[in-house]
């Protein structure tokens, strides 16, 4: 009798566990914060452009960024979508003050999306305009120190192993992708919400879902690049299609994440 009351205990609260973390809301706000990247995406690259070029010992993390950001396009035509963006950020340099406006719009409006879905999920109330602008500037600042301060590091350990002769033995460099993006979703789940998140729940949280993402994104390359149905349907528009779909699934994969920290921030505090 008691053994089934364990059993019913347990099965209660996976139960629990799972309806809270997939919450239907998730998908809508992935979709809804895709398609405020879509305005983002070219802003933000053209900020880290302005802060790259003016951090003389980061002047190759552009570029590295830029690798980055192909690599984790997952399309089979990740340079064609490349090349529009490098042509929208070499247009960054006759912005005026109209570009300069739209930049700071695009930054506003998706950042306010961002901190209402993540105060949602945390169920925390919304930050005043002073308070939000504060955390994001900083995320905002941030984010272009950490990448260019990863990728010197990456860079400089793997010249080092070269030096030694230890690069063809270890290949410890290689996972350096991994974790810059297993960086990039701690830093978000631990500083985004207005409360105070456990660092272990920010930590465990994070990885996982990094880890969810980059076999994600793994599978779905896999699966573009071996079915060319798509392009048969779609032709040249299945580019821009499949781009848009990764960008939803990123964001899914972010927010359930988020909401992961959530679930184990609470129990942990219970």
């Amino acid at each position: 009798m008691k053994k089934t009351s364990i059993i019913e205990e347990y099965y209660l609260f996976i139960k629990g566990f799972f309806k809270e973390l997939f919450d239907e809301r998730l998908g809508f706000y992935a979709a809804s914060m895709s398609w405020s990247t879509l305005f983002f995406i070219i802003p933000f690259m053209v900020i880290l452009l302005v802060l790259f070029t003016h951090m003389p010992i980061f002047d190759t993390a552009y570029g590295r960024l830029h690798e980055l950001i192909a690599e984790n396009l997952v399309s089979s035509d990740s340079k064609t979508i490349m090349r529009y963006i490098d042509q929208f950020v070499a247009n960054a340099d006759r912005l005026g003050y109209i570009g300069i406006g739209y930049v700071i719009i695009a930054a506003i409006l998706f950042f306010k999306d961002y901190d209402f879905i993540v105060n949602d999920i945390f169920e925390t109330p919304q930050r005043s305009a002073l308070k939000a602008f504060r955390t994001y500037f900083f995320l905002l600042l941030f984010l272009p120190i950490m990448l260019g301060s990863s990728f010197w590091l990456s860079r400089t350990i793997k010249g080092y192993l070269e030096a030694v002769g230890w690069a063809g033995t270890l290949h410890v460099y290689y996972i350096f992708p991994y974790l810059i993006i297993w960086l990039l979703f701690y830093v978000a789940y631990q500083f985004s919400p207005r409360i105070h998140i456990s660092p272990r729940a920010a930590l465990a949280s994070s990885f996982i879902s990094s880890l969810i993402w980059y076999l994600a994104k793994s599978g779905f390359l896999f699966y573009i690049l071996y079915n060319k149905t798509y392009t048969s349907i779609y032709g040249g528009l299945s580019t821009l299609l499949f781009f848009f779909l990764w960008i939803y699934i990123s964001w899914a994969i972010f927010l359930y994440g988020l909401r992961f920290c959530y679930i184990l921030d609470k129990e942990e505090k219970e």
